[in-house]
């Protein structure tokens, strides 16, 4: 406390001025103020209009009209119908979006490539072709030239696509799927429809890359431009406030926000979940966490929604094991393990943040470096005793993507990822992604061929793994971590500052009112900022 710095002799004089204002019938806040600490709550308590302006920034992020401040003459002050149409307001439902797109850290922009980097389509003086020189190689038998020749494409006898001595082909006129209506020069070898290569390969997928028998497809839907891709990218963070003002709109309980199976999908999305979610580079979104097969139909024809439709959302129940802002492809794509995802929830829902041992972990600890399992490993275990059965309520969420593991297509133990753990055969992807396949200590060779979720896991916690991170929230509302949590961050967010001693009390008196009140967010910022302490501006 900065009253304990304060010299004894002056403590001694404070007490002497105080004593005699208080014999004279004056409150400290009618004096001069000599103690700082007892004279501040009275001096910073804000006027009717200050108190409007800091209520009207908080909640709708822009100051009150002249007519506001007017009203607040006439009725004496900012009234609950006042405040009540404020938090009604679509700029309330944007506030509490720009509060969570800060609590889960949701750019995705730079965090991922979501996108293969050889399936980039470019323009060259007007012929449109796949930029990456690998695949110009592929197409053009390793010649200098990057693009084709600016003449129709034209076929030999046998069907396959003629080229001149230099092996560059011609042209045809596509319609993209980005720009239905109108028609561009795409070169011959990247605008082949075929779905699979004469060598097998699905061209839909990643197995297409560096295949010259596989081209765009119908319409170029399996490539992208750098433009596709950001409409994509935007989409995907504006789907995550769809659900976030929906959630506001609906008034729901405050964790629905993290269990829901509420979604929305646009044209981009659509689209890319129909045809882009194959041909990702490193972020493994497939198998998909979305019936694809129940998603607007999509149509260049008019019907459905089109790639552009990108301020066109449809609503959508997805599979019941999506939990909220916790299955969004955002947060998983923002936090691309397990244990990260595990992390941030702690921390901005439970308000239990990790941190490492005083003096940190010592590097030089060979019992610590011969150790595997960092639940048991010395300098770790502190953290990860909590952290990986945490961790494991996302086990059966792709890491590094967002696709989502069917017990019954991925059991917990695969022979064939056993097999290729040993040496006994190549691993598939599937494997390599997926499932235990390595073990360079004798302590891991029993969890070869096990899924990742499951390595070193203890028996009470197996079952995290298919209660998935709904089964963290509700375990947050039965002990009280997430209620006081979600209380503490709010209040910290519109006092702007963090509580202090002495505020435990009132905290608690809002924790009960927001537990009566059913979770209802709405009530809770009401609680706040009708507070004492809130207009006290300290």
């Amino acid at each position: 406390m900065r009253r304990a710095l304060i010299p004894s002799t002056v403590i001694g004089a404070l007490a002497l001025v105080t004593g005699i204002v208080l014999f004279i019938g004056l409150s400290p806040s009618e004096a001069e103020c000599l103690d700082p600490e007892l004279c501040r709550p009275q001096q910073t308590r804000l006027d009717d209009h200050g108190y409007l302006r800091a209520v009207s920034l908080d909640v709708r992020g822009h100051v009150p009209s002249p007519e506001e401040h007017a009203r607040v003459d006439a009725e004496g002050g900012l009234s609950d119908a006042m405040l009540d149409e404020w938090l009604d307001s679509p700029e309330f439902a944007e506030r509490v979006v720009r509060r969570h797109r800060a609590l889960i850290w949701d750019n995705i922009s730079t965090a991922t490539r979501l996108y293969h980097f050889r399936r980039t389509l470019g323009v060259t003086a007007g012929l449109w072709h796949q930029t990456n020189r690998s695949t110009e190689t592929a197409y053009r038998g390793g010649t200098d030239a990057a693009d084709c020749r600016d003449e129709p494409l034209t076929y030999a006898a046998d069907g396959s696509i003629e080229v001149d001595a230099s092996g560059r082909e011609g042209y045809v006129m596509v319609e993209p799927f980005w720009a239905p209506g109108t028609s561009i020069k795409v070169c011959g070898f990247d605008a082949q429809e075929a779905r699979f290569s004469p060598s097998g390969a699905d061209c839909a997928t990643r197995a297409a890359v560096g295949d010259p028998g596989c081209g765009c497809g119908p319409n170029l839907r399996w490539c992208h431009t750098n433009a596709v891709r950001d409409a994509v990218l935007r989409s995907f963070s504006h789907e995550l406030e769809q659900r976030i003002v929906a959630h506001v709109e609906a008034d729901e309980p405050y964790h629905a926000l993290l269990t829901s199976r509420r979604g929305f999908v646009n044209g981009p999305l659509d689209y890319f979940w129909r045809y882009h979610r194959e041909s990702s580079n490193n972020v493994h979104l497939v198998p998909e966490a979305i019936d694809v097969d129940a998603l607007p139909e999509t149509s260049i024809d008019g019907g459905g929604l089109a790639f552009a439709d990108e301020d066109t959302w449809s609503s959508t129940t997805l599979p019941e094991e999506h939990a909220g802002l916790l299955t969004h492809p955002v947060y998983l794509l923002r936090f691309q393990t397990n244990r990260a995802r595990a992390n941030r929830f702690y921390d901005a829902f439970l308000c239990q943040p990790f941190q490492p041992p005083e003096g940190g972990i010592p590097l030089d600890d060979e019992v610590a470096a011969a150790q595997p399992d960092v639940q048991q490993r010395p300098g770790c275990n502190y953290c990860h005793a909590i952290l990986e059965p945490a961790a494991a309520h996302w086990g059966r969420w792709t890491q590094q993507g967002g696709g989502f593991l069917e017990p019954e297509l991925f059991p917990e133990f695969r022979q064939e990822c056993f097999d290729c753990g040993i040496g006994a055969e190549p691993c598939s992807d599937v494997c390599r992604f997926n499932y235990v396949t390595r073990a360079l200590s004798p302590e891991e060779e029993g969890n070869l061929g096990r899924l990742r979720a499951f390595e070193f896991l203890r028996e009470e916690h197996r079952p995290n793994v298919e209660e998935g991170p709904a089964g963290l929230v509700r375990a947050g509302l039965a002990d009280g971590r997430f209620t006081a949590c979600a209380v503490r961050r709010t209040t910290e967010w519109l006092l702007g500052r963090e509580l202090r001693e002495g505020e435990e009390a009132w905290t608690r008196e809002l924790t009960d009112d927001f537990l009566t009140s059913d979770f209802r967010y709405r009530d809770l910022v009401r609680a706040v900022v009708r507070s004492e302490t809130y207009r006290r501006a300290l």
